[in-house]
Parts: C-alpha cells; sequence; structure tokens
C-alpha cells in the first residue's frame, strides 16, 4: 500500500535499466509521481484512479479510506484551529502522521528511480526486495500502482477485525474532523480526547464481542 511506500525516503537509482524504454520509464514515473501528487492535495478520487485495489480487497480499500480521513483532519485543523505554537495538527494521537508531509517528500525522489517491466507488471528497483512494496500494472491502455496483498486470508477472523478497525478508526477521524468544522473542537487538545473517547468506546465494544 502507498502507506507502506511513503515511508520508503531516500530510494534512487541513477543506472537505466535496460529493460524498460525510455517511454515506459516516463510513463512509470508518472503515474508513481501521480499517485503521490494526489495525496499531497488530498484527492482521493484522483488517488483511487491511479491505485488499483483488488476486488474483495476490504483491508487495502480501508487503509486508503483511512489515509484520506487522516489527511483531511489535519487540513481541518490547519484551517480552523489557530494555535500560537507549532505543531498545528493533531500530537500524540493516531493521527499523528501527516501524509501530505510524505508524499510532498518523496516525489522528488520518483525521478531516480528505475523499473523492471515483465509483460503487464513493472517493479520498482530500488524497493522491490522491501516487504510490503507494491507493483505496477498496465491495464487499459496505463500504467496503475498495485498494493502489495496481505497474506491473511480474507475468510479468517483477523482479516474481518483488522478491516473493522480501519474502518472504526476512519470513522473517528472523520467525526473529529466534523468536530473541527462545526467549532466543538476548538483546539488539538479537543481533537485528541474526541478521538480517544470514540477510540476507546470501539475497542471496549470489540473486547465485549469477540
Amino acid at each position: 500500500m502507498l502507506v507502506g511506500l511513503l515511508a520508503l525516503g531516500g530510494c534512487a537509482g541513477a543506472t537505466a535499466n535496460p529493460r524498460a524504454t525510455v517511454r515506459d520509464v516516463d510513463a512509470l514515473r508518472a503515474t508513481v509521481r501521480s499517485v503521490y501528487e494526489a495525496v499531497a492535495r488530498r484527492d482521493e478520487s484522483q488517488y483511487r484512479r491511479l491505485v488499483r485495489i483488488a476486488p474483495g480487497d476490504a483491508y487495502s480499500d480501508a487503509l486508503t479510506a483511512t489515509m484520506f480521513a487522516s489527511i483531511r483532519l489535519h487540513q481541518a485543523v490547519e484551517e480552523r484551529i489557530e494555535e500560537q505554537s507549532p505543531p498545528t495538527k493533531p500530537r500524540a494521537s493516531l493521527a499523528a502522521v501527516d501524509y501530505r508531509v510524505n508524499a510532498r517528500g518523496m516525489i522528488a525522489e520518483v525521478d531516480g528511480w528505475t523499473f523492471t517491466i515483465d509483460g503487464d507488471r513493472a517493479t520498482i528497483d530500488q524497493i522491490t526486495d522491501r516487504p510490503g512494496s507494491p507493483t505496477l500494472r498496465h491495464m487499459n491502455g496505463r500504467w496503475v500502482l498495485a498494493p502489495a496483498q496481505w497474506e491473511t486470508p480474507r475468510d479468517t477472523a483477523t482479516y474481518r477485525l483488522a478491516v473493522a478497525e480501519e474502518r472504526s478508526l476512519a470513522k473517528a477521524l472523520s467525526t473529529a474532523r466534523a468536530a473541527v468544522m462545526n467549532g466543538e473542537a476548538r483546539s488539538v487538545e479537543d481533537v485528541n480526547a474526541i478521538l480517544r473517547e470514540l477510540l476507546t468506546e470501539q475497542t471496549t465494544k470489540q473486547g465485549m464481542n469477540p
């Protein structure tokens, strides 16, 4: 998933891959760059057009929803909550990671990446051996990013619980954002209090219904 890819800073390569043409490399780089730009602009619709989540992959879908709910909360805090000292975003909370910052930092790195193409699939040479690294697929005349599949079987309780937890987190982040927008949350501390209450409540419910 891009959530993992965003953490892979400093991956640059200068040697052109002989298996990929200049046109291929340009198209692949453009795709990856556009994915990062969509995150930086908080454009979830564009992100979902560029990232192919396999049918039935509820976990990757839930991760995507959580990422953009977090981004929208950060944006709301920046626009509506004024504090004299930084950071003007939820601290020491599950919303502490600002994916936009990571995405902006990675956009420049893409120009140094090289790729290996195998039919309608491509890998990023600099990160291909890292766990969870994505691939790219050529579909309907264009390249799209394909998240690595989680190895946990989808028909297991572990998988269903992970999906439920991500969806609960996304919902909590969206609720906190709404509180910022309507004036109920007037400080970062208020935002964190809302998140703690919602997530503690959800954890309690899950404990009662294993």
